[in-house]
């Protein structure tokens, strides 16, 4: 009797020890596997930004441009034939264009020297790829390197680079929020192309 009694004490404690360790180890495990999911996320989200910033520079090279000095510059100087126009035909050179308009730099941007809808479309189009993408996180820049076509009739003689770039996008992990991570800020997204084909009027 008493034997019987001693060893059932002995294994009360064994239990316990086991069911502790499992608890950390389960704990171990699935914060593992969130943290994998949340890393895959990142990655995808990554993925879709840099995609969305192709696209949105593609499309700004070929659509209207957000800048109304853009399409203005057009016919607004004499280039002789076979030579290309100054790189000071476009002003300002360059051209930023935010959410809040066009202009010289971020810190001074005109309202009325910027296409709102032409802005808010390739918004638009942007967010087919990544829904995050919001407006302020866009910015469009026209710069002129002297890079044209004299007398063209089917578009501005100045030929702009355009950067579409994507700033201050943010990711919130999602399966390691008990953690209390704050969220991530993915690097800013830039790619540029040449607008030859741009409408300018």
């Amino acid at each position: 009797m008493k034997a019987t009694a001693i060893s059932r004490n002995r294994r009360v404690p064994e239990r316990g020890v086991s069911s502790v360790e499992f608890a950390i180890i389960l704990t171990v495990f699935l914060t593992l596997v969130m943290g994998a999911i949340d890393f895959g996320r990142v990655l995808w989200q990554w993925n879709r930004a840099a995609r969305a910033t192709e696209v949105g520079v593609r499309l700004a090279a070929v659509r209207d441009p957000v800048a109304l000095n853009v399409r203005g510059a057009d016919g607004t100087i004499l280039v002789p034939a076979g030579e290309a126009p100054p790189s000071d035909a476009l002003s300002p050179n360059p051209t930023i264009c935010a959410e809040g308009g066009c202009g010289a730099s971020l810190t001074a941007l005109d309202p009325l020297l910027q296409d709102r809808a032409a802005f808010q479309d390739l918004v638009a189009a942007m967010q087919a790829y990544n829904p995050r993408i919001a407006a302020a996180n866009l910015i469009v820049e026209y710069r002129h390197v002297g890079v044209g076509l004299a007398g063209n009739t089917e578009g501005p003689d100045i030929d702009t680079i355009v950067t579409v770039s994507l700033r201050d996008l943010e990711l919130q992990f999602h399966a390691l929020r008990f953690l209390q991570i704050p969220p991530l800020r993915l690097p800013d997204f830039r790619a540029s192309l040449s607008a030859e084909d741009a409408r300018g009027t």
